[in-house]
């Protein structure tokens, strides 16, 4: 029997979301392998520092299985492929004119060139290219219904394997682990967020799901003050105040949910300058659970970093940033402690306005399928809670976070595209 074009495309949207589920999986079986292997993490991150290499091959599979654009359909008409659209003619990416691609090569051109100028270390390449690619398939990765089931259960048995068996052998003694408590709470924090999805899906069918989600919430509240990680601490009250406090009908409106855009990206530069205004007044005090100061070294390194990105011997740096290769007096370790501040000083204004460019079409393109999809809704609570957590961190952009960035966005994407199923009261448009 002759194999119609609806079938044809039913059958290529399978292939593809099987492709799309595999890579996942083999980005969090090192996911897992970093977080409850102390070797492991040493390998990845310290003696080969090859987690951005390998996110970058993963990232490449994902971009050619995913780069479907804008095509004609049989009778001539623009058709945009989505699942169960119909026969739409797939064109060459090679042969893609559109402004998007144009941009992604761009900006990884751009990053590349920068860090030769400035004779930077290569391996920061990755970060901007890496985040730069999540955003652009963002809305592109595509994975069924069973399977976002299938990997938020994952998500869900590692965080009670972690919690119950990883997490107490881990930190009996130092020499057990090889990453810090602070960043144990944040990864445990930002895994329960990707875990949480599960929950969310579960919520309509059993009402007792309500009360795993209480338990694990306050589970996360409780480590992040154990660990007295104020990253950690701000990540999951954010998330709670978006998933529970902010009225869902706010979601929709356009105001509102463009105000959260703009605050989460823009707003990290604006805190970084208010941050560093502040500090150099004197003011300071203890902050109550937690062993730190609120100005406690950030505003001297966010200084010092401005200073050498706006040299006056070196006026060229603020468009190829400064690269990787300089000393710090204000610290020991060359972090930014701000991931979207982290872009601009690293790899120049450029680069960062073409992450921006990409950040801002994705969410905002997301606004309608979040106001409608109560689990789309719970990914970007998590999403923006990490996004302004990431005002004073780099979990954002860290490469060992990758995964659940990718993870909370294909949620999302997928949402509206034939994924859970919308809240009978959806909300309306604003």
């Amino acid at each position: 029997m002759e194999q119609t074009g609806f079938d044809t495309r039913e059958t290529e949207n399978r292939r593809r979301s099987v492709i799309n589920f595999c890579v996942l999986l083999v980005l969090f079986v090192i996911y897992a392998l970093t977080f409850t292997i102390a070797k492991f993490y040493d390998m990845i991150n310290i003696v080969y520092s090859c987690a951005g290499v390998v996110n970058f091959v993963m990232l490449t599979v994902l971009f050619f299985n995913n780069a479907v654009f804008p095509g004609k359909s049989h009778d001539g008409t623009e058709a945009v492929p989505t699942v169960g659209a119909g026969p739409v003619r797939i064109p060459d990416i090679r042969k893609e004119k559109g402004l998007e691609l144009y941009i992604l090569a761009a900006v990884t051109v751009i990053a590349g060139v920068n860090l030769i100028i400035v004779d930077s270390g290569k391996g920061a390449f990755f970060v901007p290219v890496n985040f730069i690619l999540i955003w652009y398939l963002s809305d592109k990765l595509y994975l069924s219904l069973c399977q976002l089931k299938a990997f938020a259960w994952i998500y869900a048995g590692f965080i009670v394997f972690y919690l119950f068996i990883a997490y107490p052998r881990l930190f009996t003694t130092f020499d057990n682990y090889k990453y810090n408590t602070n960043t144990a709470a944040t990864f445990m924090i930002y895994t329960i967020l990707c875990a949480f999805i599960l929950l969310q899906m579960m919520k309509e069918k059993s009402p007792v799901t309500g009360l795993f989600m209480v338990m694990i919430l306050l589970k996360g509240f409780q480590l992040s003050l154990w660990h007295r990680a104020r990253g950690a601490f701000v990540m999951i009250i954010l998330f709670m105040v978006f998933m529970y406090v902010i009225p869902k009908k706010l979601w929709g409106s356009r105001v509102f949910y463009t105000v959260m855009c703009v605050l989460a990206t823009a707003g990290s530069l604006m805190f970084v300058g208010l941050y560093v205004l502040i500090g150099t007044t004197g003011a300071n005090f203890k902050l109550p659970f937690f062993y730190k100061e609120v100005f406690s070294g950030r505003e001297a390194i966010w200084k010092e970093l401005f200073g050498l990105l706006t040299d006056p011997s070196k006026p060229y740096m603020l468009f190829t940033g400064i690269g990787t290769n300089f000393e710090l007096t204000s610290f020991f370790e060359k972090n930014v402690h701000n991931a979207m501040y982290n872009f601009v000083v690293i790899h120049g204004i450029v680069v960062f306005a073409g992450i921006l460019f990409f950040i801002f079409k994705r969410l905002l393109s997301f606004r309608m399928t979040v106001a409608k999809n109560a689990v789309a809704m719970c990914a970007m609570c998590a999403l923006m809670a990490v996004f302004f957590e990431s005002w004073f961190d780099v979990d954002l952009i860290w490469a060992d976070y990758a995964l659940n960035l990718m993870f909370l966005l294909c949620v999302i994407n997928s949402s509206g595209k034939g994924g859970p199923v919308p809240e009978k009261d959806e909300a309306k448009e604003l």
